[in-house]
């Protein structure tokens, strides 16, 4: 495996460094401290026993109600569309698998984070786009057809480019404790298939019945993820620490997937409405898929190091995001009450137009009826 050359500071504390936490509401115990430089936090006994064969079970199935939903919201007609005129869904498709891992993988280095969790990072990285992205360019009054289509085709080329992006990407970080499985991986987002296949069939029989799915899966879907923190927490009791570059990752990386998105759809001239489609799209990754792979493919001892991340990520790209849409939203009322006084203005205008023209018009009858009098 390449090494890091160790800075001075690290040398001057034998390579020691203390590690930033959460709270103790989310650490479920007192603010934690790690001395070792790799972080080497511990699971509880037996992996987190029954716990976390529960947090597996909740993973698994806030993985399925995803997918079941993304069925649920495809439009076969707006598909083939987008399919007979790909261009944008391969810009967005570049920004996802070339963009998005490689700005993870010249993050690893930047910080030089320790394999386990450079591998989180990876994964996060080379993740599809999330079903997320469709609800937040729905608010930004972006493509939504466009959005669906991105994140479908997405989610269906990670099965191949997903393993290809970890196989580029993560040989720097591979180590005899820190192995990529590449079968398990393959198998886990074959299976996608399955549940966005349901979703589609259940749209297919009973469209009201999807709209009630995604409802109700959407409120029933962030309460489980809420539950996979605390039982996470609880499992892995040292999960909530980590160094303080892991935190910034977290905070950096959606604010470059989604300028980078926006850019390059700019840079291939697509229209604004397009241009906030790719840049959600770039930016919101499907975490619900990189948190299963990462829990349930990867050795059970790295589970409290890698699955920090991931619940990092996607607290701060729905926060970034959710701070673009009030920023538009402010902008759009702003500008919406620009065009009416300005309509309030030209129809006042227009009005005293018309009444000078009334005006005229009552002066010249009057000249006629006084020049038809002298007659």
């Amino acid at each position: 495996m390449e090494s890091f050359p160790k800075t001075s500071t690290d040398e001057a504390r034998g390579g020691d460094s203390t590690a930033f936490s959460l709270p103790p509401l989310l650490a479920s115990k007192t603010w934690a401290t790690n001395t070792t430089r790799n972080d080497t936090a511990s699971p509880t006994a037996d992996d987190g026993g029954i716990t976390s064969i529960v947090m597996d079970v909740v993973v698994t199935i806030t993985v399925c109600l995803i997918l079941v939903a993304m069925g649920c919201t495809l439009d076969v007609q707006a598909m083939l569309k987008y399919i007979k005129r790909p261009y944008g869904i391969a810009v967005g498709v570049m920004s996802q698998f070339v963009i998005m891992p490689l700005v993870a993988f010249l993050l690893c280095l930047a910080f030089q984070l320790e394999p386990a969790r450079a591998l989180s990072v990876l994964v996060v990285g080379t993740s599809p786009g999330g079903h997320m992205s469709n609800l937040m360019v729905y608010w930004l009054d972006g493509d939504m057809n466009l959005s669906i289509c991105m994140t479908t085709v997405s989610t269906a080329l990670a099965m191949g480019l997903m393993p290809l992006c970890l196989w580029v990407y993560s040989k720097p970080f591979t180590t005899a404790t820190t192995v990529v499985p590449y079968e398990k991986i393959v198998i886990a987002l074959v299976t996608i298939i399955i549940p966005v296949s349901v979703g589609i069939f259940l749209k297919y029989k009973s469209p009201k019945g999807a709209r009630l799915f995604l409802k109700i899966g959407g409120i029933f879907g962030i309460v489980i993820i809420l539950a996979s923190a605390v039982l996470g927490g609880i499992a892995y009791q040292d999960m909530w620490s980590g160094p303080p570059a892991i935190f910034l990752i977290a905070f950096i990386f959606p604010t470059i997937g989604y300028s980078f998105g926006y850019v390059i759809a700019w840079l291939f001239r697509m229209d604004s409405i397009c241009r906030k489609t790719v840049c959600i799209e770039t930016g919101t990754q499907n975490i619900g898929i990189a948190l299963s792979i990462l829990k349930l493919t990867f050795a059970p001892e790295l589970a409290s190091k890698i699955i920090l991340f991931p619940m990092l990520y996607a607290s701060f790209q729905g926060l970034e995001a959710m701070i673009l849409v009030v920023s538009y939203q402010i902008w759009k009322r702003k500008c919406k009450i620009t065009e009416e006084k300005e309509e309030e203005k030209e129809i006042g205008d227009d009005t005293k137009e018309v009444n000078l023209l009334d005006d005229d018009a009552s002066t010249k009858d009057e000249d006629v009826y006084e020049f038809v009098t002298n007659l």
